[in-house]
């Protein structure tokens, strides 16, 4: 029988100033490194931490970051480059039509991939935040596409035992991603010549591109492309990355019993913006979340016969009543 055992981590950002355009200070102070870690060690079930180069908190310290993570009951899950911060991306990275712009994003990442070998990181997340487009008549679509390939195998051709995590994004810096989703992330990778390639499937970035993330996650699942899982929530139409769980139920629920399917031993990332909220709490609440889900799936998939067999005949309204019985009783 499959039971799912997730790793659950976040990152520094769920503890920031959340800046925006309306305020741009932020609504609050950014919580320093270490009492960050004193709040993630106390929550049960948190054990790892997303880091990124350049930037992060002892990033260049590779041996030392892990001792304080590691006595705080913490270790890094994944890395991933800042290619988004810094506004000589602004037209692009991996697409971008300067080739030395283009290189610095792909020495960036060559970077991380190295981190991630010394920090044990499971994965390296590549979130090509700016290559897209805002208008019409405004991006060569094609030579962007190909400098996207051209970029992406020579990154993973630097050390193909390291996995590199793709997230798909349908909006948001740009008014459009060159990436925006499942589908189109699928057949990037295909196109690609390398196979250490695959995605990071950010939840709410599947919701509002009108996706099913259950279904994604086992597209992504089925061609062993699986790399990363995302969590937060929004109402399907932006990505404000609010708390995990708190609004689309079925949906996250269906998810997680394809990921218990799927087997997924990779981390789950908490990756929320609580501006006008209790930092710790929001955290500490989503944690709690994760584990909840964590338990339906568990339960769903001591049925998994069961409920696979409905699948099979499509066979929703006895398959709800059945799963609606086994979450909260009769």
């Amino acid at each position: 029988m499959k039971k799912l055992k997730l790793n659950i981590n976040c990152h520094y950002g769920c503890f920031g100033t959340f800046s925006e355009r309306y305020v741009p200070g932020g609504y609050d102070i950014i919580y320093e490194f270490e009492k960050m870690l004193e709040v993630m060690s106390g929550i049960d079930g948190l054990e790892g931490l997303a880091v990124w180069w350049p930037g992060h908190p002892y990033i260049d310290e590779p041996s030392r970051l892990k001792k304080i993570l590691s006595d705080h009951g913490l270790r890094v899950s994944d890395i991933g480059p800042d290619i988004w911060s810094d506004p000589i991306f602004k037209y692009g990275s991996i697409s971008s039509t300067d080739k030395n712009i283009r290189k610095k994003a792909i020495e960036v990442t060559k970077r991380n991939i190295d981190l991630a070998v010394e920090l044990d990181a499971y994965s390296v997340l590549l979130w090509p935040a700016h290559d897209g487009f805002d208008y019409v008549f405004q991006a060569d679509y094609s030579s962007a596409w190909d400098y996207m390939l051209e970029s992406v195998n020579e990154i993973g051709s630097h050390n193909p035992d390291v996995k590199i995590a793709i997230e798909p994004k349908q909006k948001d810096p740009r008014a459009k991603e060159y990436i925006e989703d499942c589908g189109k992330l699928l057949f990037f990778i295909k196109c690609l010549d390398v196979d250490n390639v695959g995605a990071a499937l950010d939840l709410g970035h599947s919701l509002f591109a009108q996706e099913r993330p259950a279904e994604s996650l086992a597209l992504y699942h089925k061609y062993n492309k699986l790399y990363q899982v995302h969590l937060n929530d929004n109402y399907r139409d932006a990505d404000p990355d609010l708390v995990f769980g708190s609004i689309n139920f079925w949906d996250t629920l269906e998810m997680f019993y394809w990921l218990g399917k799927a087997g997924f031993g990779g981390w789950l990332n908490i990756d929320t913006v609580t501006p006008r909220n209790d930092r710790a709490k929001m955290l500490k609440l989503a944690v709690k979340f994760v584990k909840d889900y964590e338990r339906m799936a568990n339960i769903l998939l001591e049925h998994e016969a069961e409920v696979d067999s409905n699948l099979k005949n499509h066979n929703y309204v006895d398959n709800m009543l059945f799963i609606r019985e086994l979450i909260f009783g009769k």
